[in-house]
């Protein structure tokens, strides 16, 4: 067998006191143990600390999702407070808006209607006119029926407003609000045609307009004649129910002719043609003249005129049907 030469032993000798002093190689089971902390450290950075902001913000979700519950409890036990004094400057700008929309969007149909009605009664012919004007008369009273309504809603919010000023105390201001405005309603539904029209301003103007056309000259009835009487009704012999017409004279009481431009004194109520009245009372706006209408005695100047444009377009109507029947009866007269 060959031996080991001494060099060649030296050499080994060498390495292992090498490897005693300062151990280099692991052993198996030191590789292995290693492997199981590396491992232990791999899990540990694959699962990434949680920052102190996370767990803060995580505390309030918590705490978020318990405050709503706390909240509702709260809110239950709080319930409907009263209104206080700061409260009915509200009120009384709700009632505003009503009372706007009541005279921007509702009132101008008044007048739409009563042209409507007017030119049926004027051109329709005979056969389709009386539909039609059945037709023209419902919708008046609608346009009366939907005014009250919005009127409730108003009256209502005013006398909330009222009560708030007062220092009265109100709950409930919702429920209150509509109960009352749907007992306001209620009310004037239950009452007759008769109730609900005859003293209506709007109702009055729209009969006035259309008997004046089909009976030129003469003054309309008394308006419960063209309201049947109902079994609530009262007799007809009641003074507050009969409001009868009078007949519209659209002629100056200077000129003796139709009004042209016509202006309507504040003191009296009489109308006179814009030149006419303005020759008779003078240059200046403040000196005063009797009235010239027959058997007025109100003194009145030019600055107690102001325009009626409703006025000058029943004037122009007047005139318009004043020479239609004077060509009719000039026809007649030619024919005979």
């Amino acid at each position: 067998m060959p031996v080991a030469s001494s060099s060649r032993r030296i050499r080994r000798e060498h390495s292992d006191v090498i490897e005693e002093d300062n151990p280099t190689q692991r052993t198996v089971e030191d590789v292995e143990d290693g492997e199981e902390d590396e491992e232990q450290e791999g899990d540990e950075v694959q699962k990434p600390r949680r920052s102190k902001k996370s767990v803060r913000k995580e505390s309030k979700r918590k705490v978020s999702r318990e405050q709503p519950e706390d909240e509702e409890e709260e809110l239950e036990d709080f319930g409907d407070q009263p209104l206080d004094k700061s409260n009915g400057a509200k009120l009384a700008g709700f009632a505003s808006d009503w009372n706007m929309m009541r005279r921007q969007n509702h009132t101008p149909y008044y007048t739409l209607v009563r042209d409507v009605a007017t030119v049926i009664a004027e051109f329709a012919g005979s056969d389709g006119a009386e539909q039609d004007m059945v037709e023209m008369d419902e919708i008046m009273r609608s346009l009366i029926d939907t005014e009250f309504e919005l009127v409730a809603h108003e009256k209502t919010l005013g006398e909330l407003n009222q009560k708030v000023s007062q220092r009265e105390k109100i709950a409930n201001i919702v429920d209150l609000y509509e109960e009352e405005v749907k007992r306001k309603v209620g009310n004037y539904n239950s009452k007759t045609s008769r109730q609900k029209y005859a003293k209506s301003e709007e109702y009055i103007t729209f009969k006035s307009a259309i008997y004046e056309v089909q009976n030129p000259d003469q003054a309309m009835p008394p308006i419960t004649e063209f309201i049947p009487k109902e079994d609530e009704d009262e007799s007809d012999d009641d003074d507050d129910l009969i409001v009868g017409g009078v007949t519209q004279d659209y002629k100056c009481p200077l000129t003796l002719t139709i009004l042209v431009d016509p202006l309507t004194s504040d003191k009296c109520g009489h109308s006179f043609s814009a030149s006419a009245i303005r020759d008779y009372l003078g240059t200046s706006r403040n000196a005063r003249k009797e009235c010239p209408s027959s058997g007025c005695k109100k003194m009145i100047c030019l600055g107690d005129l102001r325009p009626n444009k409703e006025l000058a377009k029943k004037a122009k109507d007047a005139a318009r049907r004043e020479r239609m029947r004077s060509d009719e009866s000039d026809g007649e007269e030619v024919v005979e």
